[in-house]
């Protein structure tokens, strides 16, 4: 009988070798994104190839190229691991630390400090680009108004930025961030982060809008856009957020206010609407959880872990008013005088 039970535990665990086996033709370097219990995240290489755990069938090291997530339970000891042929294992995990290779130089993570961990793989990290204020591994340039990072968030200000002609009569309404526009290195990618619209701030409201006011939009393949609503530009994919809890998201090509100041005339050389939704609920307090990957033509969208969009679209390195956007950075905004903040900001090549 003793036998009989090690010849099945050896058969499981040889099934599974040979499940993990194959999976992945082409080896590619792998990134952990690990989420604190405290809310925070450290990203980087691992210094480990697999994870030791103990189930109720077997004890193996279970090959990270073949794990998408690893949940860590309230206990600091036990785990599931989800694979990415969409198994899941449940045990004993045995492990002290993990160490990472970090843009910050090598740090090991306690297990008893972790909540969740995310394996991924792609060619490495994107150019951070250039611009003024550094936050979650790249520059970023601000855009109408001030921000400023406090604590693990970069907010923006009921400040304008200097120099700039702000107002529905100026160039511009609205807090803006902008990373790699243009930038062909940032082609397929995916990016993550907490998106916060936190209302009106009433020392900032000279259009007096109701200060519980909301709205946002995130921009990717940013392939030219202008910091003046009057210049011609405006060449991205935007996902829109209402305070409704509707959204959509849309494509334009040189949107711009065709007038030398205020918003008016608004034109464009092309633009599409590619999904649209409603039922989003919008947390002020910690955020909604936003992941976006493009990959090819392909388009996809999270929102708090649920996929709210998922197109393609053929039309994407089609020329278009001398603009393609099949490529870009990001830029995030929020509209008029809708303060806001992100955190946790991560992006990677797919």
């Amino acid at each position: 009988m003793k036998n009989a039970l090690c010849v099945v535990i050896l058969g499981t665990a040889a099934l599974a070798g040979a499940a993990f086996a194959g999976q992945d033709k082409e080896e590619k370097p792998l990134r952990l994104e690990i989420n604190l219990v405290d809310g925070s995240r450290v990203m980087g290489g691992p210094a480990i190839e697999s994870i030791p755990m103990e189930t109720s069938y077997a004890r193996m090291n279970v090959p990270l190229k073949n794990i998408s997530a690893i949940r860590i339970d309230e206990d600091h000891k036990t785990a599931s691991i989800d694979l990415k042929n969409t198994d899941r294992m449940k045990g004993v995990v045995d492990l002290g630390s993990i160490g990472l290779e970090t843009i910050f130089g090598k740090v090991a993570v306690n297990i008893g400090h972790i909540r969740e961990i995310r394996v991924v793989a792609g060619g490495g990290i994107l150019p951070a680009g250039e611009g003024a204020l550094s936050f979650g591994g790249v520059k970023w340039t601000l855009w109408r108004t001030m921000f400023e990072v406090q604590g693990d968030r970069l907010v923006s200000l009921p400040r304008v930025r200097e120099g700039f002609n702000y107002g529905h009569g100026g160039n511009g309404r609205g807090a803006t961030l902008m990373t790699n526009v243009g930038s062909k290195e940032w082609k397929d990618y995916s990016v993550e982060f907490e998106f916060g619209m936190s209302g009106v701030n009433p020392s900032f409201n000279r259009y007096s809008l109701p200060l519980d006011y909301r709205s946002g939009t995130i921009s990717f393949h940013v392939a030219d856009v202008k910091e003046s609503w009057n210049e011609r530009g405006g060449s991205m994919y935007s996902l829109g957020f209402g305070g409704d809890g509707s959204w959509n998201l849309t494509c334009s090509y040189n949107f711009h206010c065709a007038v030398p100041n205020g918003f008016g005339n608004p034109t464009s050389d092309g633009s599409r609407s590619l999904a649209e939704g409603k039922g989003l609920k919008h947390d002020r307090k910690t955020g909604n959880k936003i992941r976006i990957d493009v990959s090819g033509k392909r388009i996809q969208i999270w929102v708090d872990g649920e996929k709210i969009a998922d197109v393609r679209d053929e039309k994407m390195g089609e020329p278009i008013g001398g603009q393609t956007i099949d490529h870009g950075g990001i830029g995030i905004g929020w509209g008029f005088e809708s303060m806001g903040w992100i955190r946790n900001f991560s992006a990677r090549r797919l």
